[in-house]
């Protein structure tokens, strides 16, 4: 492990005031020791996934390159990273930075993951396929399409989660964006669905959650008391491009609503999906916005299983790229890994924790070497008192590639939260 101190790595962050409907938070440097730690040495490997799952069983997938294609690989966490191990592998896999597969752990020794194939000649054209594990992952079953409608179009951005003794997904399904073009977006407009599958891989449900929503933004999914919560960026008729939620109510999930008003209008997808986490009632959810052309990040909390949310914190002012991920900790304290833009144009990767009980932010540089790629998702997680963080960076290489990434790589890093 290589140690990090505070009196490189750190730069003390300029303190600025974020306007709250409780007051004004002030943003304090963090100084406190992080470790890294490697979990692959791979050239090329690139989109890390990590989750800590309602089980406690914390993981982390990614990609690596192989002679032919890629494979997909993951790892559990206890106090250190475990055996890699193989998932499946392929010649025809849709590779990208903003839509990357996942692992969730289900029970006992049942996991699942989520990959994507392409399924034609079109460049958004690709499914996804779940495969599952009854073995710790050790071994894994063959892959099963979750989409049957056999349009070349993009079936993506897939959140996975435990749903009773099955596997839940929601995703964004393109089947009607090679209908004719119409007035009405609605009839060749991105859809949010949503299945349930069994141990035997059948398709035991399914159902639209949304028939218009952001094409390429990511969703996101946690359980709370009273069942699964789901998050996404809808899109109406007049291109206003906020995020809902949705939640799973006695086997059917509900017409999603607004977390907050932004009204961001955008003619195009941002590609920066929202994150949540839930704990019993409370739900935490952190998106990006660019409304009114102040981009930044936000943090809402409900505490009434996600009916209402209080104003949202505001996070980067004015600096913010966004492809945020958050956890919470066992304090109630949110922690957000994020990408800022620096005066240089470079980008940053940011770890902010915001102290909902007494009001302050601490915040951090991660990396502002200028190697983090621009377009990337990091990754945050906690698991027993540790926070987990997982990003991509990019290593400049000499050797003729022939236009193959073999210049990204994972870093992983991981700090104690009782020590701030």
């Amino acid at each position: 492990m290589n140690k990090i101190y505070t009196s490189i790595q750190y730069v003390l962050m300029s303190l600025f005031m974020c306007q709250l409907s409780y007051g004004a938070l002030p943003i304090i440097p963090i100084e406190i020791e992080i470790q890294e730690t490697t979990i692959t040495s791979i050239p090329g490997s690139m989109s890390p996934y990590l989750k800590t799952n309602a089980s406690g069983i914390t993981t982390l997938n990614w990609l690596e390159p192989t002679s032919n294609g890629y494979a997909l690989k993951f790892s559990q966490y206890k106090k250190t990273w475990g055996e890699n191990k193989l998932i499946a592998s392929g010649d025809n896999w849709f590779i990208n930075w903003a839509d990357f597969p996942s692992v969730t752990h289900i029970n006992d020794g049942n996991y699942a993951a989520h990959l994507l194939i392409r399924s034609g000649s079109e460049r958004y054209a690709y499914d996804t396929h779940i495969s599952l594990s009854r073995d710790s992952g050790d071994t894994w079953s063959k892959s099963t399409l979750i989409n049957l409608d056999g349009t070349p179009t993009e079936h993506g951005f897939a959140s996975l989660y435990k749903d009773k003794n099955d596997l839940g997904v929601i995703y964004l399904d393109g089947r009607k964006m090679i209908n004719e073009m119409t007035d009405d977006p609605n009839d060749t407009g991105m859809t949010l669905r949503a299945l349930s599958i069994n141990n035997d891989q059948v398709i035991i449900s399914e159902q639209i959650i949304d028939g218009l929503v952001c094409e390429c933004c990511q969703t996101d999914i946690a359980l709370s008391n009273k069942g699964p919560v789901g998050i996404y960026r809808n899109r109406d008729e007049n291109e206003i491009r906020d995020i809902y939620v949705t939640q799973k109510i006695d086997a059917k999930w509900t017409k999603g609503k607004p977390v907050y008003n932004d009204n961001w209008k955008i003619s195009g997808c941002p590609v920066n999906g929202p994150s949540i986490h839930a704990v019993n009632n409370e739900i935490t959810i952190g998106w990006f916005t660019a409304a009114e052309n102040s981009p930044v990040i936000k943090i809402a909390k409900s505490f009434d299983d996600a009916i209402s949310f209080e104003k949202p914190v505001l996070i980067g002012l004015n600096n913010a790229v966004g492809h945020l991920n958050i956890t919470v900790d066992a304090y109630n304290n949110t922690w957000v890994i994020w990408h800022k833009k620096l005066t240089s144009g470079s980008v940053a990767v940011m770890l902010s924790k915001l102290n909902y009980k007494e009001k302050y932010i601490h915040e951090m540089i991660i990396d502002d070497t200028g190697s983090v790629p621009r377009y990337s998702v990091p990754q945050i997680a906690y698991h027993d008192n540790e926070i987990i963080i997982a990003w991509t960076y990019r290593k400049i290489s000499d050797a003729n590639t022939r236009g193959e990434n073999r210049e990204t790589f994972i870093k992983t890093a991981t700090l104690n939260s009782k020590e701030l």
